[in-house]
């Protein structure tokens, strides 16, 4: 497995593209879900886990959330050699059912998550509940590591905050000399939520903080020279190459 980073083809919801953008109407589109896994030298890097569909929450009958065997976590991984217990660290971008349905597998590898995330998690609003689910996260001996804010891993590798889809929403940024991505997750659901002009995420747990957040990504892509990796983005994640193939960074 040479050095650089992996799509995962995580499964897909079905739903109203007003999800997505709040002023899109009603048309239903295919929203994939997407894992990376980044590798630099023998550090293996694991940014979302997906859902797991086997454990049947009503949202995912609401969402049309779609699964084949091919897109458990496990055998995506399998894709480039890997198994559960070669991931070095887990990065969740927010805890959310599509995002974080496999931590419990995670048991002796470190968690990294925004404190706010995991703190609202347990308590979220009325209209997150469904999307929050204790089995995914719960656990005594997941070894989370939450942190505030900004966070470097290794040079070239950090998270971002990026709060307003949830408290703790985060990003991963990965730099190398031949290129670089930012890797959103649901800070923006599409490239069409920031171009040409901002436009509003049909659910969010503050509008303000959002549209604060698709700033800095769009400042950080620039600065950085890195392509954004939205979220949930159908047409852009069309174009892509997902698992087994290996997008080359050389660090």
């Amino acid at each position: 497995m040479d050095d650089g980073f992996s799509l995962l083809d995580l499964g897909y919801n079905y739903h109203s593209k007003s999800i997505l953008i709040a002023d899109a109407g009603n048309e239903m589109v295919k929203v994939p879900i997407v894992g990376v896994v980044i590798k630099k030298k023998d550090l293996k890097i694991l940014f979302d886990t997906g859902p797991d569909i086997r454990k049947k929450y009503p949202i995912m009958t609401r969402l049309n959330t779609t699964q084949t065997e091919r897109n458990l976590l496990y055998n995506q991984l399998k894709l480039i050699g890997l198994e559960i217990k070669d991931i070095d660290l887990v990065v969740v971008s927010h805890l959310h059912y599509d995002h974080a349905g496999f931590l419990a597998e995670f048991k002796r590898t470190p968690i990294l998550v925004q404190k706010d995330e995991l703190r609202y998690a347990y308590y979220p609003d009325w209209y997150y509940r469904e999307v929050y689910n204790r089995q995914d996260f719960d656990y005594y001996d997941l070894e989370y590591i939450t942190i505030n804010g900004d966070y470097k891993i290794e040079d070239g590798i950090e998270i971002i905050s990026l709060p307003g889809h949830t408290p703790g929403t985060q990003g991963l940024i990965v730099a190398a000399s031949n290129g670089g991505a930012i890797f959103t997750s649901d800070a923006l659901y599409t490239l069409e939520n920031l171009i040409p002009v901002k436009r509003k995420q049909g659910l969010d747990w503050s509008t303000g903080l959002w549209g604060e957040s698709v700033d800095r990504i769009k400042l950080t892509s620039k600065l950085k020279k890195l392509e954004i990796f939205p979220g949930h983005d159908e047409k852009f994640y069309s174009t892509k190459e997902f698992a087994p193939r290996m997008y080359p960074l050389n660090w």
